[in-house]
């Protein structure tokens, strides 16, 4: 394949699309096939497979089929509605975004029955962190933290600015202690920094935070990621978290509190 197929391809498969279905639409529109048999013989699939994909395509709206005195054609969709596609697949994921609360209320209600009360879960790269970071969207109200830097450390801006969105979404408020004395801004979501985050100033006795700390629901969760090595534990013990819990507020009512300078995240001590 050329280089701008290559490219075509890839481009293809943001929407939703594998690399033979992108190869078999490709060939559909350049006019490379409008058959089973022809678009088998053009890209060396089996005649099979290629039915397969045809169906997939047709299921997604790329491909329809025109019926002929000859048998089916298969036509690719043109490109200017592709947009079109694209404002369907947006609306199912707003009926999903709307269905998931009740599908993860009940899918819990499933869970709770059959697990231990008690687990340790351990991770042990980058994409363990980001994982347990996702997790805390679970929290139920608060998410209580021990900083050491931001999420943007191990993801994204682009991601971090997500999940920050996501936070708000869920109302959850979260509460910081860090050793840090300021902060530089950090995000554009005004509405996180305004009403659903805080943070204050814990001096560092001897040593300065070795682990980011996340408390919330029945969660206690440590996790560390310098220098490309990443490990993380998150522990889900009721009672355990309810004494760590109590732990950060002692903490918190002696810390000194920051003064938010701006909607996007600069503070520095009071």
């Amino acid at each position: 394949m050329s280089e701008k197929t290559d490219n075509t391809i890839t481009k293809l498969l943001s929407l939703g699309l594998t690399e033979e279905e992108g190869r078999v639409y490709l060939a559909i529109l350049q006019g490379r096939g409008d058959t089973a048999l022809t678009i088998s013989r053009h890209l060396r699939l089996a005649r099979t497979k290629v039915y397969r994909l045809l169906d997939s395509l047709i299921a997604k709206k790329m491909v329809i089929t025109k019926l002929g005195d000859r048998g089916s054609r298969f036509l690719a969709t043109p490109p200017d509605d592709l947009s079109i596609i694209l404002d369907d697949r947006q609306h199912q994921l707003d009926q999903l975004k709307q269905s998931l609360p009740s599908l993860q209320d009940t899918l819990a209600s499933l869970a709770s029955s059959t697990k231990d009360s008690s687990q340790v879960l351990y991770y042990h790269n980058l994409d363990g962190i980001k994982q347990i970071t996702y997790n805390s969207l679970r929290a139920k109200g608060e998410l209580l933290t021990y900083e050491l830097g931001l999420m943007d450390s191990f993801m994204s801006h682009a991601e971090a600015e997500k999940l920050r969105d996501r936070f708000v979404d869920n109302k959850i408020n979260i509460r910081t202690l860090t050793n840090l004395v300021k902060m530089d801004a950090w995000t554009d979501n005004a509405e996180m920094v305004s009403k659903y985050w805080e943070i204050r100033h814990l001096p560092p006795q001897g040593k300065p935070f070795q682990f980011e700390i996340l408390i919330y629901n029945d969660v206690y969760c440590l996790y560390r990621y310098t220098e490309g090595v990443a490990f993380a534990v998150e522990i889900h013990s009721q009672e355990l978290a309810d004494m760590q819990r109590q732990l950060f507020e002692y903490l918190w009512s002696g810390a000194k509190p920051f003064q938010v300078i701006d909607n996007h995240g600069t503070a520095k001590l009071i």
